[in-house]
């Protein structure tokens, strides 16, 4: 059911449910009324016939007996009138009156049934007389028929009038709805723009900025698929062909200028691999995917899990930990990550300072935040190439070895968990990269 109909239905059914209920309890109530109306002329007919004939000569003249007409009794038309003496004498009756007297039953209002006649009768007791009016039921009734569907119709009318109305008003309060989707059907299915609509009421202004902010998640998302699908092409072109050129080198060659190149090609695929991974690792942090079900990890177990994935680099025993922590913190970052920016940091660490030299780890609360620096005593970095550090696939010009994408992992889990990432030179040479982590609740 479409939202026009199941608005018209429901504002509909509720408008025909009220007047319907508002008529029937109007007209009830109009005719209760018309029926006492209807009493009340028996009873003033009764009255004022009464009256009349006290100020006729009594005894009343023979000659005026059962003669009196409607018009001289002042007798309304459709009324029918009896006067009887005390002794049940008929003395006066309209011409359309009923052989049988009306006044059988007291003083009063009654119904009575005069052969296959009902009539509706009013009898009124004055000095000598009895004076009795009424009028048949079925007239009443067709009378009170007739006031009650003029009554009824422009009710009927109003009523369809006002149905047509909501249909109508439906449409037109609907139409922003239809302009929207006009908008929407015209678009391109790449045309992640925002939508704009002229004279949006305030009701769909929500829906609208809802949409718009599903076709900036989606456009970020297709952004973030072209820029891993460019980074990939980018930073695995190099490795493949030096694959391949190590491996056609191979089979020209034997002895040991064969196995130095089947090295050499282990190598590029080594980096080829760590590249991948790199590459997957930032593209996961940048989407929407979560990492929650990895769980928080405690600082202690975060450089632990960090440094043992880091036995197999070269120069690994050159690090130094040195923890003022004195209780067990938990950061509000998945382990995972948490452990892979560490890692990065310390890698970097060793790739880019001296062979000799040392690498220290420092641990320890910073306002409410678990800082961890990393402190090498390489060349360092100038202010320029801080502020370009954690642009991906930088590196500085003498590197030879690495990715790029180390510092732009750590930079997007910080942006993403609340955490920061910040980079210093030594004054007395070196670099020092402090990562700050939001801490958690265990």
């Amino acid at each position: 059911m479409s939202l026009r109909n199941r608005l018209l239905l429901i504002l509909g059914g509720t408008f025909i449910l009220l007047w319907s209920l508002a008529a029937v309890w109007l007209l009830g109530d109009l005719r209760r009324e018309v029926t006492v109306a209807l009493d009340e002329r028996l009873a003033s007919s009764a009255r004022m016939v009464a009256g009349l004939l006290e100020q006729l000569p009594q005894p009343l003249p023979p000659h005026n007996t059962n003669r009196l007409s409607v018009v001289e009794l002042g007798l309304q038309s459709g009324l029918v009138c009896q006067v009887r003496s005390l002794r049940g004498e008929v003395l006066v009756r309209t011409p359309n009156t009923p052989q049988a007297t009306l006044a059988e039953h007291g003083v009063g209002f009654h119904e009575v049934s005069i052969g296959n006649e009902r009539w509706r009768s009013f009898t009124l007791k004055r000095q000598h007389l009895w004076v009795t009016t009424a009028d048949r039921v079925d007239e009443r009734e067709t009378l009170q028929s007739a006031i009650l569907i003029a009554a009824a119709l422009p009710v009927a009318l109003a009523l369809l009038g006002s149905l047509v109305l909501i249909w109508f008003g439906i449409g037109r309060g609907l139409s922003p709805l239809q302009s929207l989707r006009s908008v929407l059907a015209q678009r391109d299915a790449e045309d992640l723009q925002p939508v704009y609509v002229r004279r949006l009421p305030k009701d769909l202004q929500p829906l609208v900025a809802t949409l718009n902010q599903l076709f900036a998640r989606i456009s970020a998302a297709l952004e973030r698929e072209r820029r891993f699908t460019n980074d990939a092409a980018h930073e695995l072109r190099t490795p493949l062909t030096a694959v391949k050129t190590h491996l056609q080198v191979a089979q020209m060659s034997s002895g040991d200028m064969a196995q130095h190149a089947l090295q050499q090609a282990e190598k590029a695929v080594d980096r080829m691999q760590s590249s991948l991974e790199q590459l997957l690792l930032l593209a996961r942090v940048e989407s929407a995917q979560d990492f929650d079900k990895d769980g928080q990890v405690s600082a202690q177990s975060l450089a632990r899990h960090a440094l043992a994935d880091l036995i197999a680099v070269p120069g690994y025993q050159r690090i130094d930990v040195v923890n003022e922590l004195t209780d067990e913190v938990y950061v509000a970052v998945p382990e995972s990550l948490a452990v892979a920016s560490l890692r990065n940091l310390l890698d970097n660490a060793l790739r880019y300072s001296p062979a000799e030299s040392r690498v220290e780890l420092y641990m320890a609360m910073d306002q409410q935040r678990l800082l961890l620096r990393v402190r090498d005593a390489g060349a360092g970095l100038s202010v320029t190439q801080i502020e370009q550090a954690k642009q991906r696939f930088w590196r500085t010009a003498n590197a030879h070895s690495g990715s790029g994408l180390g510092l732009a992992i750590v930079q997007a889990v910080t942006e993403r968990y609340g955490g920061e990432l910040r980079l210093q030179a030594v004054p007395t040479g070196g670099l020092d990269a402090l990562l700050y982590l939001p801490l958690g609740q265990r």
